[in-house]
């Protein structure tokens, strides 16, 4: 790649436009060929808009000789007297040094070199002894100036970052062409949040010994963090919230002894799940690593023996982050078409929020992240219809076109007044469609965008109008404040699908992510609809206040949406076909903090131990249990403290068949749907004779102590 194509990435069709930060991951499987340095950069480049100019930066692991390998020691430096320094206190209290070279990585600023060298040594804590002494000399080197940083000291890992876009950080480094290679790469573009970027010390990936992570976000926990580290004795810090996932990680795992699975399990901080005891131990005893924010995080980890990819997400998914995987490969990405660009054919799927995934190059894949299965979430899109002939359509070739350039394409087909346009082998494009208005034309039929491959974020954002239909899958905020007009999509849909979404139609064939159909409003006959042909992740119609929310299950799974379903909801419906547990309603408390509140009830002697008990062995305890057996006064307390918020409006939820009422109300809008994907009539007959779960807002909503999820049931 030419370094003219920096600002503009013709191979991606990707203008520069700064972001958030990407991450990327990529770890071959037993007897698959090496990862190669093209592959890594390919990786991150693609969405290299996501980050900007200050920080790019890659992390190599490959075991080699086992866990005989010697350290591998790189360090910035300022000049060749540091180097000597760190060279002299490594041999005094770790081992020989050995192989050094000293280079300039970026031309353009000479006075920042790179050291290298390699160390032995045979000390039964060897790992102890050089972690000790890297943190002695970046205490030294980084007081009052800054004189040097070793940034990376492991047996199976080599990082390579700089300040610059990844392509160009990856031609400083000499990591162009497919020579070479690795069991695993992970790889990041940076958007500076919380620190610099002046200087490459505070560039992606961060290193602990063998561990490496990129990061994505911001970690609230910092300070908490930090304390933790500092007790034990870790105490050298570039001063980013990232770096400490890094040092939290390796302590975890290689010094207290954790599973890769605990460790992960810590840091993604699950107290609001169903964990077993020994786990609630485990997150109070390291309280002081569980991190809080928004956050995506890719790891590598390797021990000599295995090598390790590792993933995780915050509770709330507030940051992107998909998974992987091909016939050679795993993956993590910020985004699609950061695997679709390696690999068409593999399967690709969403992580739960508060998750994390695992694969290693021996065992495969570990932990997938996600509680559905991945073939399901797969399918949509490797099943799908391909797109035939459009008579009269403009036919448009994506591939090394940026969005701009293709919106113009678009701009000018809908004024030469052709039907529509057909945008072929999309690779992750925004904002393809934004604004298009059609409906004061006096069109005969509405202006159609056909799209095939997998277009990237905020697809038919304010569409006021025109017709969509996505043969692929599609990313996130696809068609926030839509007014009119309608979208088909064949695959899936990644989180926050029609946000705000005041008129229209929008059809998922597969699933949509967390914060589907949320704000969504209607006004006067302008009545929205999104239906989605098999599951649904968080947040289903948080604060929904109109249009319809149809989740149809087609894959009869046992789970069709997961939790926290109409948040804040105050108007409109939600029909999700099969069961949805009581609990999974609104962003309820926790069920530990109730308990404990009756608990203390019982120890005053208010309430009965056996009613407790009761209580205590449900899987939650609902408002309807609580109003069965709690005395009036203590359940209008628990309501008052516990259910009265803005994010547990008053609903009622039926259970039962579709009856006239809603036949008249959804009955045209779900033909449709199954016209649009050719649904064969025994698909339909079994949706239209299965039980829903059905969502609306209760109508008094005056009465204070209506429990929020009240259930109606209609046989």
């Amino acid at each position: 790649m030419d370094l003219d194509d920096i600002a503009y990435d013709r191979r991606f069709g990707q203008p520069l436009m700064k972001d958030g930060c990407g991450v990327f991951g990529i770890l071959r499987k037993r007897d698959a060929p090496l990862v190669t340095n093209q592959m890594a950069v390919n990786g991150i480049s693609c969405i290299k808009y996501r980050g900007s100019d200050l920080g790019a930066g890659y992390a190599a692991f490959r075991t080699l000789d086992g866990p005989a390998a010697p350290y591998r020691v790189q360090a910035f430096v300022t000049s060749g007297m540091v180097a000597e320094q760190i060279g002299s206190i490594l041999r005094q209290r770790v081992g020989p040094v050995e192989n050094q070279s000293l280079r300039v990585v970026d031309s353009r600023r000479r006075d920042l070199s790179v050291w290298e060298a390699t160390v032995r040594s045979s000390s039964a804590d060897s790992d102890s002894a050089i972690e000790s002494a890297v943190d002695s000399v970046n205490a030294a080197l980084f007081k009052e100036t800054f004189e040097g940083r070793v940034f990376s000291y492991g047996r199976y890992l080599a990082v390579y970052k700089e300040v610059g876009y990844p392509a160009e950080v990856a031609r400083m480094w000499g990591l162009e062409g497919d020579e070479g290679g690795s069991d695993m790469w992970i790889a990041h573009t940076r958007q500076p949040t919380n620190s610099p970027g002046s200087l490459p010390i505070w560039s992606h990936p961060f290193a602990s010994l063998n561990t490496a992570i990129v990061h994505n976000g911001d970690i609230s926990s910092y300070g908490s963090n930090m304390e933790l580290l500092n007790s034990w004795g870790i105490k050298s810090h570039v001063g980013t919230d990232s770096e400490v996932i890094a040092r939290l990680l390796d302590h975890l795992i290689r010094i207290d002894g954790l599973s890769i699975a605990e460790a992960a399990t810590v840091l993604t901080n699950p107290f609001e799940r169903n964990i077993s005891r020994e786990m609630k131990d485990l997150l109070y005893r390291y309280r002081g690593a569980r991190l809080d924010g928004p956050f995506a995080v890719v790891a590598g980890y390797a021990d000599g023996k295995d090598t390790y990819l590792i993933a995780l997400t915050d509770r709330s998914k507030f940051r992107p982050l998909l998974f992987g995987e091909d016939e050679d490969y795993f993956y993590v990405a910020s985004e699609e078409n950061q695997i679709r660009n390696q690999s068409k054919r593999a399967k690709v799927w969403t992580p739960e929020p508060g998750a994390f995934f695992i694969a290693s190059l021996r065992e495969g894949l570990i932990e997938t992240g996600s509680g559905r299965s991945i073939d399901t979430q797969s399918r949509a899109l490797s099943a799908g219809p391909t797109p035939t002939d459009f008579p009269g359509f403009s036919r448009v070739e994506a591939t090394g076109k940026g969005f701009k350039e293709l919106n113009e394409l678009i701009t000018s087909s809908y004024s030469r007044k052709t039907p529509g346009i057909s945008i072929e082998n999309c690779t992750g494009q925004r904002y393809l469609g934004i604004g298009i208005s059609t409906r004061s034309d006096g069109r005969a039929a509405p202006f159609k965008i056909v799209v095939t491959g997998f277009p990237g974020n905020c697809l038919a954002n304010l569409n006021d109008g025109a017709s969509f239909e996505v043969f692929g899958n599609v990313a996130d905020d696809m068609a926030d404040t839509m007014h009119a007009g309608s979208i088909v999509v064949h695959g899936n849909c990644r989180d926050v699908v029609g946000q705000a979404l005041q008129g229209g139609t929008i059809f998922v064939r597969g699933t949509v992510g967390n914060r589907a159909g949320i704000q969504m409003r209607e006004y006067s006959k302008e009545r929205p609809f999104l239906i989605v042909g098999e599951t649904a992740d968080d947040y289903l119609g948080e604060y929904m206040a109109g249009g319809v929310v149809i989740v149809l299950n087609l894959s009869n799974s046992s789970q069709p949406a997961r939790n926290y379903i109409g948040t804040g909801m105050v108007g409109g419906r939600i029909y999700i076909r099969g069961r949805v547990k009581e609990h999974q309603l609104g962003l309820l408390p926790q069920r530990e903090d109730l308990l404990r509140y009756l608990k203390a009830q019982t120890l005053e002697g208010i309430l009965s131990q056996d009613v407790y008990d009761t209580i205590a062995r449900a899987e939650y305890p609902s408002t309807r249990l609580l109003s069965e057996t709690l005395p009036e006064p203590l359940l209008i307390r628990v309501l008052t403290i516990f259910f009265t918020t803005k994010y547990t409006k008053p609903l009622v939820v039926e259970s039962r068949r579709l009856n006239r009422e809603d036949l008249a109300m959804v009955g045209e809008r779900l033909d449709q749907f199954f016209r649009a994907f050719s649904m064969p009539s025994e698909v339909i007959t079994d949706v239209l004779s299965s039980d829903f779960t059905v969502i609306r807002t209760k109508e008094d909503k005056t009465e204070l102590h209506v429990p929020p999820q009240e259930a109606t049931v209609e046989e």
